[in-house]
């Protein structure tokens, strides 16, 4: 397997649970929230970073309005590659990585015990839009420029891959709401109320539309991350949901 990847955690343990970044993350970026998590549900856990991302090899120009697809099959990859088959497998995916993590449990539904999703997206809206585009200005100004500690010198690739994807009009159309009925696994939903990037229908959407046990937690005052605006709160969430297997 070539890309970045770290394991944590206890390699003992039943559960294991495989974070996905978001769409301009790393490893790096999750910080220590993987780390609790595994500690505090006594798990195993994988963190790694997609192909074109942090210290993984590849590159994001010419994004496809697939990536989303794609990304679930780099996952089906590195599961494939590197998880023994004796481990029950969980989800944790922010935002990209959330959308990701619901497409491979469709395509993979008896892998996945259990799912978390963070500010998922399952279908595009205008809210979504308006906040990609608005991060833009602020981009030039030098806002992003953080972005170079964990992608190095690909920072404005990764940013404008993201950037430019949301605000392509072919992908306008994007939504996997239809296939969603096909996970059946317990899950935990997760959205801060003020999310910048999406709404609170995307937290609903995927509730009605999968099939199986589904539980939602849903911060106040709290934006894109809650692992990170609301850790404390969001952990013990976690730690509860995953506590239930």
């Amino acid at each position: 397997m070539t890309l970045n990847h770290i394991f944590i955690g206890n390699p003992t343990a039943k559960k294991l649970i495989i974070f996905l970044h978001e769409g301009l993350g790393s490893i790096a970026q999750w910080k220590a929230f993987p780390e609790s998590v595994c500690e505090a549900t006594n798990s195993y856990g994988l963190v790694y970073d997609r192909r074109g991302y942090g210290k993984s090899p590849g590159s994001l120009e010419d994004r496809s309005i697939n990536y989303l697809e794609q990304g679930a099959e780099e996952l089906e990859e590195v599961i494939a590659t590197l998880i023994p088959e004796n481990y029950n497998l969980f989800l944790y995916g922010h935002s990209d990585g959330g959308s990701i993590a619901l497409i491979y449990s469709v395509n993979n539904p008896s892998k996945i015990t259990g799912l978390i999703t963070e500010a998922a997206h399952v279908f595009v809206e205008d809210i979504t839009v308006d906040g990609v585009r608005a991060a833009l200005p602020y981009f030039h100004q030098g806002k992003f420029d953080g972005l170079k500690k964990y992608h190095g010198e690909r920072f404005q690739e990764v940013f404008f891959a993201w950037n430019n994807i949301w605000l392509n009009p072919k992908f306008r159309d994007w939504n996997i709401t239809e296939i969603l009925y096909h996970i059946s696994c317990p899950q935990l939903i997760i959205q801060g109320k003020n999310d910048q990037y999406g709404s609170l229908k995307q937290v609903d959407t995927i509730a009605k539309q999968t099939t199986g046990k589904t539980s939602k937690f849903i911060p106040d005052n709290c934006n894109h991350t809650p692992h990170k605006e609301k850790q404390k709160e969001t952990l013990l969430q976690v730690t509860q949901f995953l506590k239930g297997f």
